[in-house]
């Protein structure tokens, strides 16, 4: 049986190949792809602007030049075609979902016991739209940025995981929880997920309408997924002050450190700015890098996030603008460099 990939051969220059399906081990689990999530991490092979590696430790590491061909795509979603003789945690026909590199094929082989993938319980909910992967990362952003009652929570940046993690919050008993982004067409969409409040900052002062909002305490929690050092610049400069009205010594009670979440991957080549060190060094906010290797359980993670998505709590599918066919999986890496006004959240299908 053959199965097809598509590999990046070169800068923005995708090519498909055909390979045999290797021969299933006693414990390997043959799963064909329904469909695959678009994601943005997956952007910067495609543009060829940064080489991936394994180092001779065995750790991934990112540097240098970029290394063709590359698999890409890793947000599976796939129903189990066939599997060893001694497999008994899968059955043929069970859909399940995951991470897995070089998800943009025909076929995936794993190994019965991979930890990077949970199956996916019986629903009524469109399964190709239950991305276990991203599920679990909103997972993990969520239980880190859940707030104590009454405090003040925002959310730089309403992409699609920005999105989810409001929708995962807003039951958290925030006193506020705020969206801010550029693009009212996104604001409007936090609103649907949870927002109480947003600010779009072509508008107004993001300083002073925090301020204004928060009664003057700024934010406990800021959750920055925008993937641009603005976003954190933004960030630092409405987290809230270590002490009110005062600096340590002076007149002011003590309020503690606010913590500022960085699920994001910043790519871009930018300038680190002034304010942002100044901020971080002044009001001495707490940065978590709540990528999924944070967690201690990722799996538990997706298993949560499924049965999220399964039950509402998290709504993925309702933030699906765009599907892409395999065939055409070149458009896909298009609409993540160059988004249309529209795009929120792509899925690559299979037939």
């Amino acid at each position: 049986m053959k199965n097809k990939k598509a590999l990046v051969v070169g800068k923005r220059q995708i090519e498909f190949v055909e390979e045999e399906v290797p021969a299933l081990g006693e414990r390997d689990v043959l799963l064909k792809m329904v469909s695959v999530g678009i994601c943005h991490t997956d952007l910067p092979t495609y543009l060829g602007s940064i080489g991936r590696s394994v180092s001779k430790h065995g750790f991934m590491r990112v540097g240098g030049e970029a290394a063709f061909p590359a698999p890409s795509g890793h947000e599976p979603v796939c129903v189990v075609a066939d599997v060893g003789k001694s497999v008994t945690g899968y059955k043929v026909g069970e859909y399940i979902a995951g991470m897995g590199f070089g998800a943009y094929a025909n076929y995936m082989v794993i190994p019965e016991d991979d930890p990077k993938f949970v199956k996916i319980p019986e629903t009524g909910k469109e399964k190709k739209y239950c991305l276990a992967e991203p599920l679990g990362c909103i997972v993990n952003i969520v239980k880190e940025a859940s707030c104590k009652y009454g405090q003040n929570v925002a959310v730089i940046g309403c992409g699609f995981m920005g999105l989810m993690a409001i929708a995962g919050l807003r039951k958290s008993g925030a006193k506020h929880l705020v969206a801010i982004d550029l693009l009212d067409n996104k604001l409007e969409e936090a609103k649907k997920m949870g927002a109480t409040d947003t600010i779009n900052p072509r508008n107004e002062v993001v300083d002073d309408r925090a301020y204004e909002l928060t009664d003057g305490r700024f934010f406990d929690v800021i959750v920055e997924i925008s993937g641009s050092l603005k976003g954190l610049d933004t960030a630092g400069s409405i987290i809230k002050e270590p002490h009110v009205h005062g600096l340590p010594g002076f007149e002011g009670s003590y309020q503690g450190v606010g913590r500022i979440l960085i699920p994001s991957v910043y790519s871009g080549q930018e300038v680190f700015p002034i304010t942002l060190g100044f901020n971080l060094m002044s009001k001495t906010p707490v940065l978590v890098s709540t990528h999924p290797t944070f967690a201690e359980r990722p799996r538990d993670n997706m298993r949560e996030g499924v049965a999220s998505y399964i039950d509402g709590r998290l709504p993925l599918d309702q933030l699906i603008t765009h599907e892409v066919k395999f065939d055409d999986v070149t458009k896909a890496f298009e609409m993540l460099e160059h988004a249309p006004a529209d795009y929120i959240k792509g899925v690559v299908v299979f037939d």
